[in-house]
């Protein structure tokens, strides 16, 4: 179970292994002299860092390559791509994949997956490391890290050779197509889950409470503010150094009330894009900072349950809007989803769960 840690250069490195990542030299690599003969006395400075660069650019051209002018040397490149590749997954941030999927090193990913880099041979590495990332796998795809290793296990598969139990449940839906095409053809031709069709409200009664001083468009404009983003952060880092410290924790609130009150004010149907923004990831850095655990004022009691009452009826049409904002005001611990997980948006769901959040009744 620990070998995902270690091969990120995460734990402990034991004694006489060298680094999967980085290698220290005792001494720099000798210069030539002009002449390019001689002795030379090897400098006195620090150990030089030995590590392989490489760039997009490379693989996506060892990609053709291979297929172009297969020989020896493409062969041997086109193995070292497909590990530069696994590595990249293993140690890219979790709320960063699917940028990355999106971006250029996905592009040339999804190039290299559809060419002969999973037909390629495999050596005893190789096939040790892909039976790790199986076995991770095998134990359940709600581990935290599980698409990580997802990601960097499909270089080293045939098509079909593998498939997840309940694929439309358990992965993002921006990796779906990807899955389909290389473990599960058949899968695009079924229909997507549709979450259940709750009956109508006879009325919507309860009403959102108004949060911060800078509402509507005004707030909207904050959802790409560097600045205010980069406050908010700040803060939580501050609290993490001074938890308690009541200027922090004063100036922490009233940021927090402005993140609740964005998601608010944001359009039901733009609730996912936005969570998938540096808005939504400093949303996420709020949910899973220990502030939450801090005491709350009349004010704060009572605006947290008037947006728990909004979204514990799920028939509300803002009700998402006010779980989202009710979630900055609950430690983490104290959220279940509910029994019915088809009952709140997937990627939400995905979320919550990779947090720790269980379902209702489950132990």
């Amino acid at each position: 179970m620990g070998f995902l840690p270690h091969w990120l250069g995460w734990s402990r490195q034991e004694q006489g292994q060298p680094s999967p990542v980085l290698r220290f030299s005792e001494q720099l690599p000798l210069p030539p002299t002009a002449a390019g003969v001689g002795d030379v006395q090897p400098p006195t400075t620090s150990p030089a860092l030995d590590f392989t660069p490489w760039t997009i650019a490379r693989l996506d051209a060892i990609g053709r390559e291979v297929v172009e002018r297969p020989c020896q040397a493409s062969l041997q490149a086109a193995r070292s791509a497909r590990g530069c590749l696994s590595r990249f997954w293993l140690a890219a941030p979790v709320d960063g994949l699917e940028t990355f999927f999106h971006g250029a090193i996905g592009d040339v990913y999804r190039h290299l997956l559809a060419g002969a880099l999973p037909a390629l041979p495999l050596d005893r590495p190789d096939l040790a490391l892909k039976q790790q990332l199986t076995d991770f796998l095998q134990q359940g795809l709600e581990r935290h890290g599980s698409i990580n290793v997802l990601l960097a296990l499909l270089p080293y598969l045939d098509r079909e050779a593998m498939q997840v139990h309940e694929p439309l449940r358990h992965l993002p839906a921006w990796l779906i197509p990807l899955y389909a095409e290389r473990c599960e053809p058949g899968l695009g031709a079924q229909s997507t889950p549709q979450r259940p069709q709750l009956p109508p409200m006879a009325t919507h009664n309860i009403t959102l409470p108004e949060l911060a001083p800078i509402t509507g468009t005004a707030s909207m404009a904050l959802i790409g503010d560097a600045e205010f983003l980069g406050r908010i952060n700040g803060l939580i880092t501050l609290y993490n150094l001074e938890p308690g410290d009541p200027e922090i924790c004063r100036d922490l609130s009233q940021g927090r009330r402005q993140v609740a009150q964005v998601w608010l004010d944001v359009d039901s149907d733009q609730l996912e894009a936005l969570y998938r923004t540096p808005f939504g990831q400093l949303t996420d850095h709020l949910i899973t900072s220990r502030f939450a655990v801090e005491p709350l004022s009349q004010d704060e009691l009572a605006m947290r349950q008037q947006l728990s009452e909004v979204a514990a009826d799920l028939r509300h049409p803002r009700a998402l809007n006010a779980l989202l904002a009710a979630l900055l005001y609950y430690p983490i611990e104290q959220v279940t989803l509910p029994a019915d997980a088809m009952l709140i948006p997937a990627w939400l769901s995905e979320s919550l769960t990779r947090k720790g959040v269980q379902p209702a009744g489950r132990a």
